[in-house]
């Protein structure tokens, strides 16, 4: 039987004398020597989408900005300017405890995405589209004052601009049908996603008159987990064209059913204000036109065609006889 060995103190200080100090590489091992290839890594704050998907995010929601500014100056009869102020990325919970409450929230739907996405304003830009929409010159209301159900009603019509400009600025990456879920001024009540669930975070300034507040977005992974792979620049800058083209197919199609004034010019005589009062029935204009002249075809205001008068049938014609270059000013 083998007798066991107890070290002597003069042993453990030695042993303790070869350890590292704390925070120092173990002996003749670099850093990195185990795990070459690790990255950090924030489990409480996890990052999804990559730098390029986030730099289409950005594109999409720079047009969505473009389209509303144009559809809510209009809607609120007043100078809006929309501006896209940053992108980022965290959880969920991180977005709602930016959102001050209460403020008006919408819960939207992506269809055919699946998951839920929220927007929210602050009170200030609210009350003031409200004051607009009831005929008021667009200031901020009191502190006092709270958002009525009346109000939210009011908020409905510039929500149904969003979710167009919504629908219109993700066109380039997916046909999506934009649908309200629910609305609330509470946003920790709206049932969007669980708070440690990954989500992008959309910041807008929405500026009206000289007043400006802030419009915020939050879509969840899980909404856009199906077309991640889809979020890259070069999809869009593809729908870019391919919208182009179907937008000039289009306006060439309304072009050519556009009906435009078409009229041949006789001639002209130089006749003063007193001759007019005693022109009677029967009396002869001589025109500065010559009988075998061709006369000028006018498209608008613009001399396009030469063209030779005469008849069809029983109805009165122009030959066109030579066509006209068309001099553009500038």
């Amino acid at each position: 039987m083998s007798q066991e060995k107890t070290l002597s103190q003069k042993e453990i200080d030695a042993l303790l004398a070869i350890l590292p100090g704390d925070g120092a590489p173990l002996p003749n091992a670099e850093p990195d020597a185990f795990l070459p290839n690790a990255k950090a890594y924030d489990f409480r704050s996890p990052d999804k989408f990559s730098k390029e998907q986030i730099r289409t995010l950005q594109m999409i929601h720079e047009n969505f900005a473009r389209r509303l500014t144009s559809s809510l100056s209009a809607y609120l009869r007043s100078t809006v300017n929309i501006s896209l102020v940053h992108v980022e990325q965290g959880s969920f919970v991180d977005f709602l405890q930016n959102i001050p409450s209460p403020s008006p929230t919408t819960v939207f739907r992506f269809e055919p995405l699946p998951g839920r996405v929220m927007l929210a304003f602050d009170t200030d830009t609210a009350a003031i589209a409200i004051d607009r929409l009831m005929g008021g010159l667009g200031r901020p209301i009191s502190d006092e004052h709270e958002i009525t159900d009346i109000d939210q009603k009011l908020l409905e019509g510039m929500v149904k601009y969003i979710a167009e400009a919504i629908e219109e600025a993700w066109r380039n990456v997916l046909t999506i049908s934009v649908k309200t879920i629910e609305t609330t001024l509470n946003p920790e009540f709206a049932q969007v996603a669980l708070p440690s669930d990954a989500a992008v975070f959309i910041g807008f300034e929405v500026r009206i008159h000289d007043i400006a507040g802030m419009m915020s977005v939050c879509i969840p992974y899980s909404v856009l987990k199906p077309i991640v792979s889809e979020l890259s620049p070069h999809t869009w800058v593809a729908g870019e064209v391919r919208d182009s083209g179907i937008y000039r197919d289009t306006l060439e199609a309304h072009i050519r059913r556009t009906a435009v004034d078409v009229r041949t010019l006789l001639g002209e005589a130089d006749v003063n204000f007193e001759e007019i009062l005693q022109l009677q029935t029967g009396d002869v204009l001589v025109l500065d036109t010559h009988v075998r002249r061709a006369l000028p075809v006018m498209v608008g205001e613009t001399k396009r065609f030469n063209g030779q008068p005469g008849t069809v049938g029983y109805q009165l014609a122009v030959q066109i006889v030579d066509v006209l270059e068309v001099k553009h000013s500038g």
